[in-house]
């Protein structure tokens, strides 16, 4: 379970993930999504997981945060249609979870949550993913469908 933050924009994170976590991070996000919606008491698509993973309770923390995760969520999504030429299974879910009113706190962008071993951690959210991302996914980041970030050095 995590959200790589490697920008703070969301949908240009998104662009800059390697071929697997465009695969696998749609169904951690839907996952997250489904259990930040069923906190206020509705049935999700997906049963609640990982109820008190860092991630998780950041994405339900604030309006803001809800907002960020849903269109990262979404260009994820979008990002997997432009690199396989298909739709994600767990992209209705996504935008199942969007569409629910839950009544999140309405505060602005916290911190992001930083799922990673502490030697990666930096004030930073995006230095600290971009190191994480060297650190430890080098062996398998590799952007054969789509293109390589600036910043990596793989």
């Amino acid at each position: 379970m995590n959200i790589f933050i490697l920008h703070e924009e969301p949908s240009t994170a998104a662009k800059m993930a390697c071929d697997k976590h465009i695969v696998k991070m749609i169904l951690e996000t839907a996952q997250m999504m489904c259990t930040v919606v069923a906190s206020y008491g509705h049935s999700t698509p997906y049963r609640p997981t990982h109820k008190k993973h860092p991630c998780t309770i950041w994405a339900g923390q604030t309006r803001a945060n809800w907002n960020w995760i849903v269109e990262h969520g979404m260009s994820l999504c979008e990002e997997y249609t432009n690199r396989y030429g298909k739709v994600h299974k767990s992209q209705r879910v996504i935008e199942w979870c969007a569409m629910k009113h839950i009544d999140l706190p309405e505060h602005p962008l916290t911190p992001f949550a930083q799922a990673m071993p502490a030697k990666y951690k930096n004030k930073c959210a995006v230095t600290a993913y971009r190191s994480y991302y060297h650190g430890e996914k080098s062996s398998f980041a590799k952007w054969a469908h789509g293109p390589t970030p600036s910043w990596w050095r793989g």
